[in-house]
């Protein structure tokens, strides 16, 4: 008897060990609650069509503890809250499986992903329809709807984005002002591989994103973004949108590809890919005709954020606290609300974020003949320079001195912003902030399809201070200091009419 109670502890004793080897448990979890705790754990085993799995991860679906297969596939899973949940099991190459949690030894068959993908794939429309099987609204409403407020959706359709695109003003006008399809009509193609990336190769959208239609005309929309399953390899800045992510699209049924390795329908598979940088690398950083015109993953490499491991998911897909289930009422469960990012992928609004990060400071400091005002401007809080994205995107620090009337002064030594602030603001004490493209003639503001690759670069990098010294008549009582956000130079949102010039992201008063 004594023999027979040593072998089963001894097996016992193994068991444990597998889990405690090949698994990772939380630190107030400790061995002996796993031995005789009130929740027994719970054996089971995860293979594949043709024999046991090693290594794949198991959990209770929605629980924050996972463990990993033995060599023999076999897996020991402490029971938790989520224990009456389905067990989830998944392992790089197989789409995720699951098991309900009454069974004896639970078994858990995972089968694998496609191995090509499929040119032939129609695309699943994101918008709501009853009689959709895989309309992606008709069950993750809440997300459906962040994603319609973001730029992603709008990025085949935009008004600013057609206007550049197409070389017409705010009402449709054709001819005015910059337009890439008139201007370099050889190049307009570039624009799809991340604009519309589901237009099909011999659609005449690929070259002319104005007779773009149907899903396709719904931008980076839901299905396309949960087809990626990793990185295609080509050469970061230079291999554009879709030609950078590989994606698998299946000939039968559906699949789809997310940060979640418990999702338990039978047609889903985890891939981490989902939570890192080289994601969004693929659209945003390009080196276009020859023009660094997008940069905003290198920025993020250069930056205190890229050094300590924060990606880009880590603040633009931020959890809003507020979603618990991101398919209520269609199988969906509950979830820890951290666990589940945004999809606007901004914290309320690119000008709100641009808000929280820009800090202005001023000291002033009476001289016999002048005030000297040191003005000092930084960005805190970003994974990259400010501004960031769309070359044309920049900051105007604008820097007023007042008498004790509330007369402005004029400047006496100090830096002025250039012409290409706009009339209003030409000469005037401040700095601009921006990828400053010109033409090969030395002209700026110049678009990205005609211009020089010598740039000049003047955005703030995050967390570095900038310091500059005006002076002023002694007669200085008060200092105003504003940043204005610009997302077009001034010059072409007035030919182009558009509405939107001039936005204050910051301002403050110095005496």
């Amino acid at each position: 008897m004594r023999g027979r109670s040593r072998a089963l502890g001894g097996a016992l004793a193994l068991l444990l060990g597998l889990w405690l080897g090949f698994g990772s448990r939380p630190a107030s979890r400790s061995v002996r609650d796993v031995e005789v705790g009130e929740r027994p754990a719970v054996r089971g085993f995860v293979r594949d069509l043709e024999g046991p799995l090693a290594g794949a991860r198991v959990r209770f679906q929605g629980d924050a503890v996972r463990v990993a297969t033995d060599a023999r596939g076999n897996f020991l899973l402490p029971r938790s809250v989520n224990s009456k949940r389905r067990i989830t099991a998944w392992k790089e190459g197989f789409l995720i499986g699951g098991a309900a949690p009454n069974d004896r030894l639970p078994t858990l068959t995972l089968r694998p992903l496609p191995r090509e993908d499929n040119d032939a794939y129609e695309w699943v429309e994101p918008g709501p329809d009853s009689h959709g099987t895989h309309n992606c609204a008709n069950c993750h409403g809440e997300i459906y709807r962040e994603w319609q407020r973001s730029g992603h959706a709008r990025s085949a359709t935009g008004r600013h984005f057609r206007s550049l695109y197409l070389g017409t003003n705010w009402d449709g006008k054709p001819g005015v002002g910059w337009g890439l399809l008139d201007q370099h009509p050889d190049g307009a193609g570039v624009c799809t591989a991340c604009h519309a990336p589901t237009v099909a190769v011999g659609d005449p959208a690929r070259y002319d994103l104005s007779k773009v239609r149907g899903v396709d005309a719904r931008g980076v929309h839901c299905d396309y973004c949960h087809k990626v399953s990793g990185d295609s390899g080509g050469k970061v800045g230079y291999t554009h949108g879709r030609y950078k992510l590989e994606l698998k699209r299946p000939v039968e049924g559906q699949l789809f590809f997310g940060p979640l390795d418990d999702v338990d329908r039978g047609e889903d598979a985890y891939s981490g890919f989902y939570r890192e940088s080289r994601y969004c690398a693929a659209c945003h950083e390009g080196v276009v005709f020859g023009v660094h015109v997008y940069s905003t993953y290198s920025e993020w490499l250069d930056s205190p954020a890229g050094r300590q491991g924060r990606h880009c998911q880590d603040c633009h897909m931020r959890p809003t606290g507020t979603m618990t289930n991101i398919a209520p009422s269609k199988g969906g469960i509950e979830r820890d609300p951290l666990t589940l990012g945004n999809h606007r992928f901004f914290a309320g609004s690119r000008e709100e974020m641009l808000r929280r990060c820009l800090h202005l400071s001023a000291t002033l400091r009476p001289g016999p003949d002048a005030v000297r005002a040191e003005v000092t401007v930084r960005a805190d809080g970003a994974g990259h320079r400010v501004p960031t994205g769309f070359v044309d995107r920049h900051l105007l620090l604008v820097v007023e001195g007042l008498d004790e009337t509330g007369k402005p002064l004029r400047l006496r030594a100090g830096p002025v912003l250039p012409a290409v602030a706009g009339p209003e603001l030409k000469g005037r004490p401040g700095k601009l902030y921006a990828k400053l493209l010109k033409d090969f003639e030395g002209n700026s503001p110049a678009p990205f399809w005609r211009a020089d690759p010598d740039l000049v670069d003047t955005r703030l990098h995050p967390g570095r201070e900038d310091r500059l010294v005006f002076e002023f008549p002694r007669e200085l009582r008060r200092l105003r200091v504003r940043m204005l956000y610009r997302r077009f130079w001034q010059e072409v949102g007035r030919a182009k009419g558009w509405p939107d010039e001039n936005l204050v992201v910051a301002e403050q008063a110095f005496e």
